[in-house]
């Protein structure tokens, strides 16, 4: 399943496209993707070896491809930035350090933040000195983000927040949060909510991390007592934030599209089936319905690759992402669960037994793959929700 070029791939895309291969293979680290390669061990290790990666990006030219050169870019187009995602996974590269940061936060600001806030916070982005997370879902505020109940009250400069964040992603390792809270109380749920930076070490700030099932605790709960944050950290206009959510909101349904880690899951299952189990029955490969299986997930991971860059088209053609997005976003987490079905199914319990740690740089830990799949069916919007988007922007359907 080597990837290969689209034939609407222009000569200079495909050159781009050989250019990051070329980086890919000359920075790595040696034994990259193999046994042999010495994985990070502790969550401390794992931060500063991404920290580092994301700095390598960042002097190699590879990150923010698409942000302006004037704030740390290279200023190619979106489509020159989904070859290096392709390429990225084809590598099994490492993610950017800070996707909250890079993929949502800083293309919000370079349309709705001021000059002062662009100037101050997307270099440190791409750099990887500064990581974001976002304090947008409350208990009782998932999937109806509107509902938020957390408050801000004016106070001179500054606003005073107080209230409860649920799910916030990398928040006991992040510097910066965005933030959603209620300014005007007595407007409809939709309206009179503002979008606010605010720093995570803010006095009155507390972190409660959550363990998960795949061993990680990467989501925290955050407790604002009293926050005080200067009200030049306003995103927008005041009682403007929905519409702040929502710009925030698309791009994440862009990045969190997972056409390409599909793909890397299906390589990855494909080769574990043409191995002898320890038993030395035959290779799962050798069963018909196997083959079957792999043969069927092979054409909705291609279809998903043509979905994507169609998608990146019309986000290049319409300035910003549409609801059309969500479609992406749910086929693909659908689709990389279907992977993890089957690997679970084909590979039996010899194949998927074991400790749910992540792999990074070796061979795929597939408890991991299989109980992080389920974890991307409900992160950045739940496929319910994803569907009623469809249903009701795009289809027109009724509520």
């Amino acid at each position: 399943m080597e990837t290969k070029s689209s034939s609407l791939e222009s000569p200079e895309q495909r050159a781009f496209r050989m250019e990051v291969r070329r980086w890919f293979e000359e920075n790595l680290p040696p034994g990259w993707g193999t046994p042999v390669y010495q994985q990070p061990k502790t969550d401390r290790e794992m931060i500063d070896f991404l920290r580092a990666w994301q700095r390598k990006l960042y002097d190699g030219g590879w990150a923010g491809l698409s942000w302006p050169r004037e704030y740390g870019g290279r200023g190619v187009t979106l489509m020159e930035q989904a070859i290096f995602l392709e390429e990225r996974d084809r590598a099994k590269a490492p993610l950017e350090w800070g996707v909250v940061g890079i993929g949502m936060v800083g293309p919000m600001l370079i349309h709705e933040g001021s000059e002062q806030q662009r100037r101050r916070y997307l270099q440190p982005i791409l750099t990887g000195e500064e990581l974001w997370c976002q304090g947008f879902s409350e208990p009782n505020a998932g999937s109806d983000l509107a509902a938020l109940r957390t408050r801000a009250v004016r106070d001179g400069d500054e606003f005073v927040i107080s209230g409860q964040k649920v799910w916030t992603s990398r928040a006991s390792d992040a510097q910066l949060m965005i933030l959603l809270a209620r300014t005007d109380f007595e407007a409809p749920k939709h309206k009179g909510i503002t979008a606010f930076i605010v720093p995570v070490d803010s006095p009155g700030l507390r972190l409660v991390p959550i363990q998960q099932i795949n061993n990680t605790n990467e989501f925290c709960e955050v407790f604002l007592d009293s926050v005080p944050v200067p009200a030049e950290n306003v995103i927008g206009a005041v009682n403007q934030g929905w519409q702040i959510a929502l710009r925030t909101l698309s791009y994440e349904r862009v990045v969190t599209t997972r056409a390409f880690e599909a793909r890397r899951m299906l390589v990855d299952l494909v080769r574990a089936c043409m191995s002898r189990p320890p038993d030395g029955r035959e290779p799962s490969i050798s069963d018909p319905i196997v083959r079957s299986q792999l043969a069927q997930l092979h054409c909705e991971v291609q279809a998903a690759r043509v979905a994507y860059y169609q998608g990146i088209a019309r986000v290049m053609k319409a300035g910003a992402p549409g609801p059309e997005e969500s479609a992406g976003k749910l086929h693909t987490s659908e689709l990389c669960k279907r992977i993890g079905d089957t690997a679970s199914a084909v590979l039996g319990p010899a194949g998927v037994r074991g400790r749910v740690e992540q792999s990074i740089g070796g061979d795929p830990s597939w408890p991991y793959e299989y109980v992080t799949t389920l974890k991307h069916t409900i992160a950045a919007g739940t496929s319910q929700v994803m569907r009623n988007i469809l249903g009701e922007r795009v289809l027109g359907l009724p509520r």
